[in-house]
């Protein structure tokens, strides 16, 4: 399949596909990051925060907000069916966390034959801003 051409899968599938993928990513397990909704160009993933997410500060650590969403950026360019590796993140931190559930969404900015850009928005439980990025994937199976 190239790029272009759609992926045929309903977003059903497609969650079921990435639940399995899950399962194949002890990091994204290890971290806590669990898929919640894909779609095409979409998807949510969800992070529980435990102790184990917090620094010494006792907030969330920057690498668990980076870790979700770069999971989640990779779930977004998979909805072709293709597959993908980082090549370049660019992120703000906004707002810390120290409890609760983190959902970071991540829409599609642009796709073309060999790249995909994804922007991811993570918010807490309350829909407040707390990390926004920019992930640019290479694609390794065109």
């Amino acid at each position: 399949m190239s790029g272009f051409e759609k992926n045929a899968l309903t977003d059903q599938e497609r969650l079921q596909k990435e639940l399995e993928i899950q399962k194949a990513n002890l990091f994204g397990a290890y971290n806590h990051c669990r898929a919640v909704a894909v779609r095409e160009d979409y998807a949510e993933v969800a992070l529980d925060i435990v102790p184990e997410s917090l620094n010494f500060q006792g907030i969330v650590h920057g690498a668990a907000y980076y870790t979700m969403a770069d999971i989640c950026s990779g779930m977004v360019c998979r909805t072709d069916g293709r597959r993908y590796v980082t090549q370049q993140a660019n992120v703000q931190y906004l707002r810390a966390a120290e409890g609760g559930t983190l959902t970071a969404r991540g829409t599609t900015i642009h796709r073309g034959r060999t790249s995909c850009l994804v922007e991811i928005r993570i918010t807490n439980e309350e829909e407040n801003l707390m990390f926004i990025g920019t992930f640019l994937f290479h694609c390794i199976s065109t």
